[in-house]
């Protein structure tokens, strides 16, 4: 890898940094990776080790004061240990992609569990600047904190993916063949675990019809990807038109019942009002 091409991933993972404290979304292996495929020019197997990684930490999300594997830097890692090893999109590469990963992104959560704590710093620090009503001062302090937010993954990101030839070949050649095999099966099973794990959280009664209908179609009918997800979005579509059909009969049933108790008390009212006549 050369060092243009390190640099590029480090800024692209600077750059995903900034939307963990955001939005969200470019954090997803799926998004992240795919970038790293091009910067390396294997696109193929960038998709191949993205798209594993994401059904394997799809149902993760930080909550409360958890913090979750870092997906951001264990992606770029993983991809990246997949191309430059030579063996792609093979059941032994994505097998080294999926090891790397899951390794980096512990260790990295680590290292943002620690940044947490330095980031309480910066508190007591711009409530004395507000005190004296210096706002310059408090807009240096955001600036200080949007780089740190950066080099945060963007100079861990260049020191693994830049200096990981020569530790990554030797990591490889130690590592039994069994064990590379056995991490294969297991990049296998837990993409169905996320899964899972994403369908505890989200799956309503009502929801299970359409889950056994993707199975039989996919499974008995031997579509592909591509027909199940369309036929998935004809019916999403048609219900969510039916469920906004039921809302607003809904709304209309509590309209007229307020009316007729507004009616119902008027017409208490007049009837009071003519018995003190």
């Amino acid at each position: 890898m050369s060092f243009m091409q390190a640099l590029l991933i480090a800024l692209w993972a600077g750059y995903c940094s900034y939307d963990d404290e955001g939005p969200q979304m470019l954090r997803r292996p799926l998004l992240v990776g795919p970038l790293v495929g091009l910067i390396l020019g294997d696109m193929k197997t960038a998709l191949i080790v993205s798209g594993t990684l994401e059904l394997m930490w799809m149902g993760l999300g930080n909550m409360a004061g958890y913090q979750t594997p870092d997906m951001i830097v264990g992606t770029i890692v993983g991809v990246s240990v997949s191309i430059t090893s030579g063996t792609g999109a093979t059941p032994q590469g994505i097998a080294a992609g999926v090891a790397a990963a899951t390794t980096v992104a512990v260790l990295v959560q680590q290292l943002l569990l620690f940044a947490r704590f330095v980031r309480q710093l910066f508190e007591p620090w711009a409530d004395k600047i507000a005190l004296t009503g210096n706002f310059d001062g408090i807009m240096k302090i955001n600036i200080v904190a949007v780089i740190f937010q950066f080099l945060l993954r963007a100079i861990p990101t260049f020191l693994v993916v830049f200096f990981q030839k020569g530790v990554v070949d030797k990591i490889l050649a130690v590592i039994p063949k069994n064990i590379l095999s056995g991490l294969g099966v297991a990049a296998s099973i837990l993409p169905a675990v996320g899964l899972a794990i994403l369908m505890t959280m989200m799956m309503k009664p009502s929801l299970w019809p359409f889950l056994i209908l993707g199975f039989v179609l996919s499974t008995y009918l031997k579509l592909g990807v591509l027909p199940v997800t369309l036929i998935a979005l004809s019916f999403s579509v048609i219900y969510m038109f039916l469920m906004e059909i039921m809302d607003t009969q809904k709304e209309q049933q509590t309209i007229k019942s307020n009316t007729g108790q507004s009616d119902n008390n008027n017409s208490s009212d007049e009837d009071d009002e003519e018995y003190d006549l």
